[in-house]
């Protein structure tokens, strides 16, 4: 496979894929010549920071996986991806340790006032009275929103600091947290308005999307205790920055930043951004996961991707249908011999149904032997087209099951 790497990369993981007979190259991505002009004829697509477009994609007329190096996919058009039949995959908690690091980081920064009495100090300044009035952390209540692999590393680390932890209850949380979340003592609530009331430490772990953007808004702000402190190492656009700014001015909330809702598009340069600028806020330039150790598991996750997706499999795909499709269930037991699937398609294709999810296993044993096709059809059969199935030469069996 042509594989792209948008952002750089450590040489030994691109180098691993070479070894697997992968042809790599690393692409330096400019306003002036984007990656829509570059994207060639690559089947995948690696990127950390960069923008994935629909021009990108469709540009891309080989291009059959993109892989986000990192957790959020809110970089990627994930619906130009879908329409043009193409994997959208990440590599989530690789970078959880070293994003939950700055999050206690920047509240230790705001708590102690570090970022002010460290320039005091540089420009020569001793003010001991002015910078031990600090409140400290332990017996404080932090409320996480997301709690996923960043937000429980979150957790774990406040809960050292002998901060009391709270979040909202989710049933959907995945497995693999839930004996983490378990050994904590986190206290639950239903609903962000009984979340924040008594929390004096806010800290933002969620995914930026139609649903989260600007969460923290005025009423959100609003029922933030008078003082509190308010973290965000997740995205920029999770934050109304103008509520934010008058929420600084009217209630003396203090703020820990590694994201904002514009943020330039080059590493290194000037930035003129008056809300930054505002003495409450203590802040770093996007750099949650980037940290050596987080760099190298996010690198070693991106390989397993593209290494799985050579073998037919699929790792961390953000844009597949997440439950079964379709109207009702065939399964459909026929010989595993050349032609069967394809004559079972033709019957159902005549018929007018469509064919939205289909799994094909076949049975062990000596060749030849049967197979069974599971379908997620459109809509039901009729029972002509049941006994069409039945006909054909190589099915053995036909079952509908209608979903309820």
């Amino acid at each position: 496979m042509h594989i792209v790497f948008a952002d750089e990369i450590d040489a030994s993981f691109v180098e691993s894929l070479e070894n697997d007979g992968h042809r790599c190259k690393i692409l330096h991505v400019s306003t002036a010549q984007g990656l829509d002009q570059l994207i060639g004829d690559a089947d995948v697509l690696v990127v950390r920071s960069t923008p994935v477009t629909r021009a990108t994609i469709e540009t891309g007329t080989h291009l059959g996986l993109i892989v986000r190096a990192g957790a959020g996919t809110d970089t990627i058009d994930t619906q130009a991806a879908s329409e043009n039949g193409v994997y959208v995959c990440n590599v989530p908690g690789q970078n959880a340790a070293a994003v939950a690091e700055l999050t206690m980081g920047l509240l230790l920064a705001v708590d102690r006032n570090i970022p002010a009495s460290t320039a005091d100090l540089h420009n020569g300044r001793w003010a001991k009275s002015e910078y031990s009035a600090a409140r400290g952390l332990k017996g404080r209540t932090m409320a996480i929103l997301g709690l996923g692999e960043i937000g429980l590393a979150v957790a774990e680390r406040a809960t050292a600091f002998g901060i009391k932890v709270r979040a909202l209850n989710r049933s959907e949380r995945a497995s693999g947290l839930l004996d983490r979340i378990d050994r904590l003592n986190i206290d639950f609530f239903d609903d962000v308005e009984s979340l924040l009331d008594g929390a004096d430490i806010i800290s933002l772990h969620l995914p930026l999307n139609d649903r989260t953007r600007n969460i923290v808004d005025g009423d959100f702000l609003n029922q933030m205790a008078h003082g509190a402190i308010l973290l965000n190492t997740a995205r920029g656009g999770l934050i109304d920055e103008a509520a934010l700014l008058t929420a600084m001015e009217t209630k003396a909330i203090q703020v820990g930043l590694d994201v904002y809702e514009e943020e330039p598009s080059t590493p290194v340069g000037d930035w003129d951004n008056s809300f930054v600028e505002h003495p409450n806020i203590a802040g770093t330039h996007h750099i949650g996961g980037s940290t050596q150790q987080a760099r190298e598991a996010v690198a070693s996750g991106v390989v397993r991707v593209i290494k799985a997706y050579a073998d037919g499999q699929m790792l961390n795909c953000v844009n597949l249908a997440d439950r079964p499709l379709g109207a009702c269930t065939l399964k459909v037991t026929h010989r595993d011999e050349v032609g069967a699937l394809a004559a079972v398609l033709a019957c159902l294709r005549g018929a007018g149904i469509n064919v939205q999810q289909m799994q094909n296993e076949i049975f062990a044993g000596l060749s030849p032997t049967a197979a069974v096709a599971t379908i997620q059809a459109s809509r039901p059969p009729t029972a002509e087209t049941v006994t069409d199935l039945r006909q054909l030469e190589s099915v053995l069996r036909v079952e509908v099951a209608e979903r309820a």
